[in-house]
């Protein structure tokens, strides 16, 4: 009891806006601390009250076929957390108001052209597929349990709502002690996330239902107000509201705007938040200055960025392996990939590896470590249907791996 009340208050007291730039710029650059911001945990003013609808994380991913290394493609993997700290800071619950959605780009025109939509009233939760306009219930089940499809429907679909491990990863009391990075035994960082809970949103669909190879994701809760749906938050790649959207390390006197930017859409993010993304890009760029960089490259370097990091959704390329940037699996270092992109190799890692014990077994993310109020245990599917219908993933692969 005494180490969870330890944790909670360094929670509640001691976290900083974290994650990618944010390191960096910690080292010369105090900011003040906030419960929980690292990838996409509490990243607003409005969702950081209610930790029922703040999005943590986003993933997108082929599996592991059980018996090998290899991907199935003919299968893909969307997975959203939410409760970040779940037990500690957040709840273990999900709110009866709200929808939970994947949505789905598959012309590359920033707009949802699929969406699975969750809905959680107790233990009973429903799914439901959105497209051209109609929606069709694909699955009805109830939390910390996996359901099939309902009749019908392709039996190889798998959906879990409930309590899992925080996949995310990162030493952040380094970074609260000023980014002093990699001074464990033998160089390594400690993971402050690992034993840390949240809910996770998991989905295992036939690659095919996405509709096209080149797809973009996007992860988005909606509560009703007033008898409209609102958008209350949303995540594609890691870390972008937190890094980059004021208040934010670079610009710690600007008005707020990180519930307006959980709010829009991402067809508009090029025109609403642009500015934001290259003014922050083009500080982290000058961090190697000092070192001899030449900066007369910088300028074309942040916009190229900017028109990666912007619309925020997280892009996949369904016919190759997924792998960060293309796509996010459960064990890649995102911090250590983007640190040196957007810094220009000011800084490259902070010496944190996965530590989570992931499962080749629907829902794929690890059982939930049992904190008081969380429910604890695994109700991962042994038979998840993932290397059913052989026939057609090998044709798949074969056609892929051409």
């Amino acid at each position: 009891m005494f180490e969870i009340g330890a944790r909670k208050r360094r929670l509640q007291g001691g976290l900083a806006v974290v994650a990618l730039g944010a390191l960096a710029i910690a080292m010369f650059m105090a900011w003040p601390s906030s419960p929980s911001q690292a990838a996409d945990h509490l990243d607003g003013p409005g969702v950081g009250t209610d930790g029922r609808t703040d999005l943590a994380d986003l993933y997108v991913f082929h599996p592991e076929r059980r018996n090998s290394e290899r991907q199935n493609r003919g299968m893909t993997v969307l997975a959203m957390t939410v409760n970040p700290a779940a037990g500690l800071i957040s709840g273990t619950s999900l709110d009866p108001r709200a929808r939970y959605e994947f949505a789905i780009d598959n012309d590359g025109d920033a707009v949802e052209d699929i969406v699975y939509r969750y809905r959680v009233i107790g233990k009973w939760v429903t799914l439901s597929e959105v497209k051209n306009g109609r929606s069709r219930l694909i699955s009805l089940g109830k939390t910390d349990q996996v359901a099939k499809v309902l009749p019908f429907r392709d039996s190889r679909v798998r959906s879990f709502v409930g309590l899992r491990d925080d996949p995310f990863f990162l030493d952040l009391n380094a970074f609260n002690a000023g980014a002093a990075f990699c001074q464990g035994v033998g160089g390594t960082g400690s993971n402050f996330f690992n034993g840390l809970d949240v809910t996770a949103f998991v989905l295992s669909v036939p690659t095919r239902w996405l509709g096209a190879d080149n797809v973009g994701v996007w992860a988005r809760t909606m509560v009703r107000e007033n008898g409209q749906w609102v958008q209350v938050d949303r995540t594609g790649r890691p870390a972008i509201s937190t890094v980059f959207i004021p208040t934010n390390p670079f610009e710690p006197n600007e008005p707020n705007q990180k519930d307006a930017y959980n709010s829009a859409n991402p067809v508009d993010d090029q025109a609403n938040f642009r500015d934001e993304i290259v003014d922050s890009l083009a500080l982290l760029h000058s961090l190697n200055d000092g070192a001899g960089d030449d900066p007369s490259d910088d300028a074309a370097k942040v916009n190229g960025l900017a028109d990666i990091l912007l619309p925020d959704i997280l892009t996949v390329d369904l016919s190759e392996e997924t792998g960060f940037l293309n796509g996010r699996n459960l064990a890649d270092d995102v911090i250590d990939a983007e640190l040196g992109l957007i810094t220009e190799g000011a800084v490259t890692t902070d010496c944190v590896d996965n530590d989570s014990d992931f499962t080749k077994s629907f829902p794929y993310l690890a059982p939930p470590n049992g904190v008081p109020g969380s429910g604890g245990g695994d109700d991962g599917d042994d038979d998840d249907g993932d290397d059913e219908g052989e026939d057609e993933d090998d044709e798949d692969d074969e056609e892929d791996d051409d």
